[in-house]
């Protein structure tokens, strides 16, 4: 079927406008006349698939990887390295203001903020041992297959030169699972998720090989990927692994959230602490390992961290007490927000309070903060659609919107962090 793509949707999809309702196109751009085959049902629509672009849009562009595209081959880590730069930026930023829209929010949308190609410090890749051998990389779209990937534009370099190195020491010893590569100031945190537990053998060759592969440490869960794994439990370390965050350093635990660019993380982080100001007692929520209670802690801030993993407010625990100079005013309770938010009467007290919730947002704890008098909030998000959710409750409560600031740190991908200031009106 020949059609016309008249806009980007949200994923990146191109979509047709017909009769029967919009069709989804992956890689397809407005403008475009393309021969797509029609599937199955998508929300109010129909799902397809690229055929042949008949009539190229201007703003298309050669892919900055061999593994991008349509079909079974294509990798699914990203959606739009064929959109011309002008047109990728305006389109991130037209998500952010759609999902607001929606909720009847009105305010001002920043420029994007983009981190260059090969900046990416965190990935998660899918490992399957086949009877040709080890295979490491993106799941295809649409599909468990896949993709056993040669190069990747998006992440550091020292990330890809290590996936052949990990496809060799894993090959035979490792059945199927996933692999979380973070890159650190001591080299590679690895942790590798696996139904089978690392035999002796791997142990024993597991010194020689990080030392080798610049793998800091190299860490072990039972069960394919972390939402049903256990633990991670250390197998070899060479060093700790640390990672800067705004010239305070912090020792981190395996697997450790952290803002997936350190570039990104920077806008961010310069944006909280821009937008808590004169503040002095700040409540840092979904603190991860600290990326800005100790920043806030190192500008003289009095900072209370919650965050619901205990080896994360450790890691911030230490931080402070050993920061160089002097220990930092920051204290760190291990809460889980989602089923146990803050209650009124224990953010009272606090001049500021920053959050980071995690994709689905922060419904319950967003619902205690709009009834308090908090005099500023800074909410920082990766999910447009539930920030604006969240964002209108506050609003609803008293709180009046800043500027919001899409920041495009997983490049090439349909995904946009951002942040913004709430203060009470």
């Amino acid at each position: 079927m020949d059609i016309l793509i008249d806009r980007l949707g949200a994923r990146g999809d191109g979509i047709a406008d017909t009769a029967d309702g919009p069709v989804y196109v992956p890689f397809a751009l407005p403008g475009e006349t393309v021969s797509a085959r029609i599937g199955k049902s998508r929300g109010d629509g129909r799902a397809a698939d690229l055929r042949e672009v008949l009539s190229p849009s201007a703003d298309r562009q050669d892919a900055a990887c061999r593994h991008f595209g349509p079909g079974e081959n294509g990798c699914g880590g990203c959606a739009a390295q064929h959109i011309g730069p002008g047109v990728y930026t305006g389109w991130k930023r037209d998500v952010v203001s759609a999902a607001l829209a929606r909720h009847r929010i009105d305010v001002g949308v920043l420029p994007v903020i983009s981190v260059p190609p090969a900046s990416r410090r965190r990935v998660r890749l899918a490992f399957r041992n086949l009877a040709g051998g080890m295979v490491i990389g993106f799941r295809s779209g649409r599909s468990d297959r896949i993709v056993n990937i040669a190069e990747c534009p998006v992440a550091l370099p020292e990330i890809v030169a290590l996936i052949p190195r990990l496809r060799e020491f894993l090959g035979g010893r490792a059945d199927r699972g996933e692999i979380a590569i973070t890159h650190t100031e001591q080299g590679a945190d690895v942790v590798v998720f696996c139904r089978r537990e690392p035999d002796l053998d791997l142990r024993m060759d597991a010194p020689a090989f990080c030392g080798d592969a610049g793998i800091a440490r190299l860490a072990w869960s039972k069960g394919e990927g972390a939402f049903n794994a256990e633990p991670p439990e250390p197998v070899i370390v060479l060093e700790t692994p640390s990672v800067d965050f705004g010239g305070v350093t912090v020792r981190i635990p395996s697997d450790s959230f952290l803002q997936p660019t350190a570039e990104g993380e920077a806008a961010l982080r310069a944006f909280v602490i821009d937008a808590v100001g004169d503040s002095r007692n700040v409540a840092d929520l979904y603190a991860g390992c600290g990326a800005y209670a100790l920043p806030l802690a190192a500008a003289g801030k009095t900072v209370t961290a919650f965050e619901g993993l205990a080896a994360q407010t450790a890691a911030i625990r230490q931080a402070g007490a050993q920061n160089a100079g002097e220990p930092l005013k920051v204290a760190a309770e291990t809460r889980d927000l989602a089923r146990q938010p803050l209650r009124t009467e224990e953010i009272e007290g606090y001049d500021a309070v920053v959050l980071d919730p995690p994709r689905a947002g922060a419904a319950a704890q967003v619902a205690i903060l709009a009834e308090g008098d908090v005099p500023v909030i800074v909410y920082v998000s990766c999910n447009p659609a539930t920030f604006a959710r969240d964002a209108r409750v506050l609003i609803d409560g008293g709180y009046a919107p800043g500027p919001v600031q899409p920041v495009d740190q997983f490049l090439w991908s349909s995904h946009v962090e951002l942040a913004s200031v709430f203060r009470r009106a």
